[in-house]
Order: C-alpha cells, then sequence, then structure tokens
C-alpha cells in the first residue's frame, strides 16, 4: 500500500510537471487569447446576444474566425444552408492540418477526438512546433495544451460579453485582432524553426493568391496552392535522395569490383610468383644434377 502510494505521488507529480510546462508553452495564446475572446464577447453583445451566448458557442463551436463569422451571419439573419457554406468555406484549412497531423494523433488513446476538436490554428501552431518533454506522456501533452487554449478562449469569451453589457465600446477593427494573433505566432515559428521553405512558399501562394483572386476568396485557393508547392518541393527532396542513393549504390559496387579485381590480379601474382618458384627450384635442381654427373662421365672417359 506504501509503495503504490508513492507511485501515485509520484505520478501526480510528473502531472503536474508537465502541466506546468504545457502552461509555459501556451502563454503566447493566452495573451492573444484573451483579448481575441474579449473580442468576440464584445461583437457578440453588440449583436444583441447575452453573455450566456458567448460561453455555449465558445465552449462548444470554438472556431476563432468562425465564431466571428458567426455574429455577422447573425446580425444579417442568415439561415443554416449559409452558415454551413460559409463556415465549411472558412474553415476547410483544418483539413489540411488533420492531414500533416496523422503521425502525432497517431496512438493518443481517448483523447484524440477531443484534440481533433480542438484544433484551432494556435494549437496547431504549438502541437506541431512543441516536443513532448522527454519521458512524458504524448497524449497527456497535447490535452494539456488544447485544453489550456480552449480555456483561454471561453475565459476571453465570456469576460468579453460581460464588460460590452456593462461598457459602452468603440468596435471598429476588433475583428483584426484575430489576423495579429496569428501574424505574430507565424513570425515566431519562422525565427524557430530551422526550415524556412514552407514559410517562403506561404508568403509566395498568398500573394500570387490574392493577385488571381479577391481578398475574400483567396484563402482557399492559398492554401490549395502552398500545399501543392510543398507536396512537389517534398517529392523533389525524395527524388534528390532517391539519386543520390543509388549513387551511393552505384560507387559501392564499383569499389567493390576494383576490390575484387585487385585480389584477382594479386592472386594471379602470387601464383605466378610461386610457379616462377617452382620453375626455379626445377632448374636448380637439374643444374644439381648435372654437377653431380658431370665427376662420373669424367671417371668413365678416362676407364675407356
Amino acid at each position: 500500500m506504501v509503495r503504490n502510494g508513492e507511485y501515485k505521488k509520484e505520478a501526480d507529480e510528473q502531472n503536474k510537471g508537465l502541466f506546468t510546462i504545457a502552461f509555459k508553452t501556451t502563454i503566447p495564446v493566452l495573451l492573444g487569447y484573451i483579448p481575441l475572446g474579449m473580442a468576440f464577447g464584445f461583437l457578440l453583445d453588440g449583436a444583441g446576444y447575452h453573455w450566456v451566448y458567448a460561453l455555449i458557442m465558445s465552449l462548444f463551436v470554438y472556431a476563432g474566425s468562425g465564431q466571428f463569422l458567426a455574429v455577422a451571419l447573425l446580425s444579417a439573419g442568415a439561415g443554416l444552408t449559409e452558415f454551413a457554406i460559409a463556415t465549411l468555406l472558412l474553415n476547410f484549412r483544418h483539413a489540411f492540418y488533420g492531414l500533416s497531423l496523422l503521425e502525432k494523433f497517431s496512438g493518443i488513446g481517448r483523447v484524440k477526438p477531443y484534440l481533433i476538436f480542438a484544433l484551432t490554428d494556435e494549437t496547431y501552431a504549438l502541437l506541431t512546433t512543441t516536443d513532448v518533454p522527454q519521458g512524458s506522456s504524448k497524449s497527456k501533452f497535447y490535452f494539456y495544451i488544447a485544453a489550456l487554449d480552449h480555456l483561454y478562449w471561453i475565459a476571453g469569451s465570456v469576460l468579453g460579453a460581460a464588460l460590452g453589457s456593462i461598457l459602452d465600446l468603440n468596435l471598429d477593427g476588433m475583428s483584426f485582432v484575430l489576423t495579429a494573433l496569428f501574424v505574430v505566432l507565424t513570425i515566431e515559428q519562422y525565427f524557430s524553426s530551422e526550415a524556412r521553405f514552407p514559410f517562403i512558399a506561404a508568403v509566395g501562394a498568398g500573394t500570387l493568391s490574392l493577385i488571381m483572386f479577391s481578398s475574400d476568396n483567396m484563402l482557399l485557393a492559398s492554401i490549395i496552392l502552398g500545399t501543392l508547392i510543398l507536396i512537389g518541393k517534398e517529392k523533389s527532396m525524395q527524388r534528390t535522395q532517391r539519386e543520390q542513393e543509388m549513387q551511393k549504390i552505384q560507387v559501392t559496387e564499383k569499389n567493390q569490383k576494383i576490390q575484387v579485381m585487385e585480389k584477382n590480379q594479386k592472386t594471379q601474382r602470387t601464383e605466378k610468383s610461386q610457379e616462377m618458384k617452382g620453375v626455379s627450384k626445377i632448374q636448380n635442381g637439374i643444374q644439381s644434377i648435372d654437377t653431380s654427373i658431370q665427376p662420373v662421365e669424367g671417371k668413365i672417359k678416362e676407364e675407356n
């Protein structure tokens, strides 16, 4: 019982330490989500909705820019069809997020459905750039990050809606907070990452899409174009890697052939040397026999 209690205490300390690391990791999102959530709360209150709706929407929808869009659609009296189409187009980028997280989310167990639900731009940025502490549970660490980000958003939304019902605020430009937050996170990733090409591809795809399409339609086009560029780059890198591997194999085979040829030549030289030694021994033997026979021949001649 004492040992079980020690194990439980140690596990609790590890979880507490992991939660602390996750909290420190999410501080940039905290500093962005509180004012951003408050901006959403202000807008929702300005549209005539009670703060409870901010709580419900942030708890069960949790879509960031989708919630800002929802306020505009609610104010315009849009129907469910308009909501569905607009939200799908706005958040279709999450399909690409999900594809890139297949490996990271493998084997994380029961928290996977929640992680899929709680996947926002900022949470995605943290999950893809933060390493799990050594010896820690990947599923718990990812869950803590996603849940903390979710909590920050809920707190900011409710606080904004509650204050909006009390204060008289000018909300011009408030919706730009989301864009500003994502720009800051992107810059932070750029300087902390060794791979710069994805950022260059994203800027290039976004600029080209903005030129070819209107600002209202550029998002999906830039995501598709950027993804195609990255896929092409990956294919090119794989092809180059295969060519380098083939060159290594060819060089290895060539070196092996050279080694075999050198070995054969050495063997032939050794055999030839042994043959020459054998011939030399035979010649020496013949000379010895001749030398031995000469005295005998001399005696025979004398006797005759």
